[in-house]
């Protein structure tokens, strides 16, 4: 029979099976082995992305996406839409107003895991729902993701050329596990 590692028991099997010495014995039942605390650090990332998604699924980005299909776009919103990977339907999700020039940029929270990503690698063709004067309009575009750009660096740019997309900078970095840079070039 294998023996299990001792960084996947508990705690206490740990301590019973003799692998600490007596000054760590008197040590671990104030603080867990170390080796222990690494493993539970990843649980939590995946947690915290967990709990960013169904908020952002169910609570924040729903109004925001109806007031997009009312005609009413919020300053520093814009609405993408990309090609579903798998049904080859069009997907929408909210982000940040990234528009500078003829490009728009993009810093997504949880880089190639999220979704929007994850189709724009299927297909980089995108279109992108713009406030326009009081009204909205569509552009299309060609996505490129900058895995090589730095992400904070980009979003503290993006602040600068566009003020009104501070907020959702702002909720990004504070919800953000894996940022990534995405650069939309926009047809002409």
């Amino acid at each position: 029979m294998m023996a299990i590692p001792p960084f996947l028991q508990s705690h206490r099997d740990a301590e019973t099976s003799g692998i600490f010495t007596t000054e760590e014995r008197s040590r671990s039942s104030v603080h867990p082995p170390r080796r222990l605390l690494i493993i539970c650090g990843h649980e939590h990332e995946t947690m915290k992305q967990r709990v960013v998604h169904l908020l952002q699924k169910y609570l924040l980005n729903p109004p925001i996406k109806l007031l997009f299909a009312i005609g009413v776009v919020l300053p520093g919103y814009a609405l993408l839409e990309t090609t579903g990977r798998k049904t080859g339907k069009p997907r929408r999700t909210p982000v940040g107003n990234g528009l500078v020039g003829k490009q728009f940029w993009i810093v997504t929270e949880d880089g190639q895991k999220a979704g929007y990503v994850r189709n724009i690698a299927g297909n980089p063709r995108v279109r992108l729902k713009l406030r326009d004067g009081l009204r909205a309009r569509w552009y299309t575009g060609t996505a490129h993701l900058l895995s090589d750009d730095d992400a904070r660096e980009r979003q503290r740019w993006l602040a600068n050329q566009v003020p009104a997309s501070s907020s959702n900078a702002a909720a990004v970095r504070f919800f953000g596990t894996e940022l990534l840079t995405v650069q939309v070039d926009l047809d002409s």
